[in-house]
């Protein structure tokens, strides 16, 4: 295994949180008799690569801490989606209840949504004051995966000597401008070691021909965790040469990190 210098371990720091007592000012208004009903937004946005999904939505109260059932209802215009069920339970003392929206047998490029409406009561005895939401729209997306090219990746690691990979599939997903090298230490290590990681490598395409990669750990060298982080943009960072990509990263283990992460793709991109 070919591995840097340590350089550092990660710390987490816990904070606390003080707090002051404020005077009882009392009510400015009369409370309405029924719980204050509300939806937390509008609209919920949800994308997958799943064939099902299942979605909170999240229903509030106020002025009451009575144990409370209701209802709400749930209009679709799209096949396969759903309320989980339409009954909202309130248990007592509690502020906020779950209702779920199951979406299923979803294909690449399905769009889904589904409409879930405050029941009439509910609606009517809710404080204009306090801005209620009666309404919610959640959305489904599934992208389609777009084929972009293949790639040859030379992979300085892992081992003394790099590992190269020649027509390593990359792909779009398919509206944004992610990619995706798939399953890059598979195309790499197969036949040299095994429990491989098949993840994905992601990355962002500028619109000047750069390349970003969001902050995480997207790849797993048998324990130690591809690190990208903006807090070590001196060591997390791509750099290219017209397709040419140099990928430095550095490399989690525990609570350490080192350096010595590094792979070049090359990426042959399909004619336009």
């Amino acid at each position: 295994m070919k591995l840097g210098k340590y350089i550092l371990g990660l710390a987490v720091v816990a904070a606390g949180l003080t707090s002051c007592d404020t005077d009882n000012v009392g009510a400015i208004y009369d409370h309405p008799a029924m719980p204050n009903i509300s939806f937390t937004s509008k609209t919920i946005n949800q994308e997958t690569e799943d064939e099902a999904i299942t979605i909170p939505v999240t229903i509030t109260r106020t002025y009451s801490t009575e144990a409370y059932s209701t209802t709400v209802t749930a209009t679709t215009s799209s096949e396969n989606i759903k309320l989980q069920s339409n009954t909202v339970n309130f248990a007592a003392g509690e502020e906020t209840a779950t209702i779920y929206v199951i979406a299923e047998n979803l294909d690449w490029g399905d769009k889904r949504s589904l409409t879930i409406t405050l029941n009439d009561a509910d609606v009517a005895s809710a404080s204009p004051f306090d801005s209620p939401i009666h309404e919610v729209v959640v959305n489904v997306n599934k992208p389609k995966l777009l084929p972009a090219g293949t790639c040859t990746i030379t992979d300085y690691t892992w081992y003394s000597e790099p590992m190269v990979a020649e027509n390593v599939p990359i792909i779009n997903v398919e509206g944004t401008n992610k990619y995706r090298i798939i399953s890059p230490l598979y195309y790499l290590y197969n036949g040299y070691e095994e429990d491989i990681d098949m993840s994905n490598f992601q990355f962002n395409l500028l619109s000047n021909g750069a390349v970003t990669v969001d902050d995480g750990t997207p790849l797993n060298y048998w324990g130690y965790y591809a690190y990208f982080s903006s807090d070590y943009s001196g060591y997390c960072f791509v750099s290219n040469n017209g397709n040419a990509y140099d990928v430095n990263f550095l490399l989690l283990n525990g609570s350490d990190l080192y350096t010595g992460g590094r792979f070049i793709f090359v990426w042959d991109k399909p004619a336009e």
